[in-house]
């Protein structure tokens, strides 16, 4: 993988550690872009369900809310990890610090947004459901768009990062 991913100056290695770090950033901020980019192309279907079906989509059928975490967490360190062995390569290391601060963005968006409906709709049945179950639905799906741009803009700032030449620092 060396000279492979970074161009570099002969004679000069980058570490090995770096690039996994950096590699393992970039895979896993793809399969937030990818969950995020799923919400996005369920959602003209999903809005048209009736409320039945949406209730038994969003809690039977779509099991994978915490699983997410095992993905997020990883992300943030690997891009975190990478930024700070990247720390005297000015552009590189400030392109990882705004993918991992993508990545932040990500869970806060989940956070505080989404998951307090997840909680409500994982109450609901279909004789019971807010009057506003309708507009909650669409904020849902609204917050999963913002995390669709928020990925998108954080996979192509790793992916730079990846791609730059790291050459060494001078000293």
């Amino acid at each position: 993988m060396i000279g492979l991913v970074n161009k570099v100056i002969p004679g000069d290695r980058m570490n090995p550690m770096l690039e996994l770090l950096q590699l393992l950033a970039v895979v896993l901020m793809g399969i937030q872009l990818g969950v995020s980019y799923a919400h996005f192309m369920q959602m003209p279907g999903k809005l048209e369900l009736p409320l039945d079906c949406y209730i038994l989509v969003q809690n039977d059928v779509i099991r994978y809310r915490v699983k997410l975490g095992l993905i997020e967490v990883p992300a943030i360190i690997s891009a975190l990890a990478a930024a700070l062995l990247l720390r005297k390569h000015r552009k590189v290391f400030w392109l990882t610090i705004l993918g991992a601060a993508c990545m932040v963005a990500l869970w806060v968006v989940w956070a505080i947004f989404i998951q307090p409906i997840n909680q409500q709709v994982d109450n609901w049945s279909p004789a019971f459901v807010p009057e506003n179950w309708m507009e909650l639905r669409y904020q849902w799906h609204f917050y999963h768009l913002i995390r669709l741009w928020i990925a998108a803009f954080g996979v192509v700032a790793l992916t730079l990062s990846l791609m730059m030449e790291k050459t060494r620092p001078a000293s």
